[in-house]
């Protein structure tokens, strides 16, 4: 367990020494200990979150800000804070306000926008901030630059200061005026996208290039929207529009596009779940190459994998050709499973 003196957070004239630390630097400096022991709070026994040794409250502690949930206060009793900000942080902290009628002035940090969540973003804003630092501080008079707000992406960001430091989880926030966006490259040019989960964003432009194609489309933009809660982009070329769900999207990523991959894996032999022993499985390949048009289907990729049928009491070993489709006025990913042949050496 560690309780170290916070040097770069400063004191007085040393603060001028370092006016600026870094992430790493702050979290390496942080104090951890057991959860103190105020008015109105209890904490449960010590458990593991992200590698870190934390005390979450029996319930939820209510601050002059509202009320802040257990995911917001877990309190750091022992482990490298400092090794989990250098993996996860992106690098910058944020400032606490030097009084608590300035944190209504706090702006919204989006840290993560999961395309294929409900909500919009997730993040730091400041409500979220302030119930954290009252929680952390008691509530009582504070000197600002002693404490540090470090965002961790998606992972739980780090409040701390010298009466310890707490783990909280991103909340939903709300949307900002300025979403965040990512370039998508396509065959044909660069196009901005409204998306930060990466799984989606390969789905994305997978999806730009085989419309190109298969369809010679050329995209001119890409557009964002939520219908009854499920994201969905739509990729708006010359004469018509594509719209197809981020969680189809996701579907794309990591296909096969080369089927001789999958036969070259397969062919020196493969171990069923749950079971030790290799087979022989065998497949001639298909019937279409990536990028063909089928009776309206595009043929996305390729991925082997086991299914269990219904009329089967084992794993059987497949390949589930995927297809994009038009369905009404949107486009839609779904697969045709081959059942390959295999023989028990």
């Amino acid at each position: 367990m560690t309780n170290l003196t916070i040097g770069t957070f400063g004191d007085g004239d040393s603060a001028d020494d370092n006016l600026n630390p870094d992430a790493v630097s702050i979290a390496r400096c942080a104090t951890t200990g057991r959860a103190p022991d105020r008015d109105g709070g209890s904490w449960a026994s010590p458990d593991e979150d992200w590698g870190l040794t934390t005390q979450r409250p029996v319930s939820s502690i209510n601050t002059s800000a509202g009320r802040a949930t257990k995911q917001q206060t877990r309190w750091v009793v022992d482990g490298d804070v400092g090794a989990y900000v250098e993996e996860h942080a992106a690098g910058d902290v944020l400032q606490i306000p030097d009084t608590y009628g300035d944190f209504s002035s706090v702006d919204t940090r989006v840290t993560f926008v999961d395309g294929l969540a409900d909500s919009y973003g997730f993040g730091i804003d400041a409500q979220a901030l302030e119930k954290a630092f009252r929680v952390l501080t008691g509530g009582g008079r504070y000197t600002a630059s002693k404490y540090s707000a470090i965002p961790c992406g998606n992972r739980p960001w780090i409040l701390t200061g010298p009466e310890g430091t707490l783990l909280c989880s991103c909340m939903p926030v709300e949307r900002p005026e300025n979403p965040y966006t990512r370039e998508l490259r396509t065959p044909e040019t660069t196009l901005q996208i409204e998306e930060q989960n990466r799984t989606v964003l390969t789905g994305a432009a997978e999806f730009a290039h085989l419309l190109s194609d298969a369809l010679g489309v050329d995209i001119e933009e890409v557009r964002y929207s939520t219908v009854r809660g499920d994201t969905q982009h739509t990729f708006v070329g010359e004469e018509d529009k594509y719209t197809i769900k981020a969680s189809d999207l996701a579907q794309l990523h990591g296909l096969t596009p080369d089927p001789s991959v999958i036969q070259g894996g397969v062919s020196s032999g493969v171990q069923p779940p749950g079971s030790d022993d290799l087979i022989s499985v065998e497949w001639d390949g298909p019937d279409h190459p990536v990028g063909y048009l089928d009776e309206g289907d595009v043929i996305a990729g390729y991925e082997f994998t086991w299914e269990q049928p219904e009329e089967s009491l084992e794993d059987v070993a497949v390949v589930r050709e995927y297809r994009i489709t038009q369905n009404y006025s949107r486009w839609t990913v779904d697969y045709r499973t081959h059942r390959l042949a295999s023989v028990v050496p």
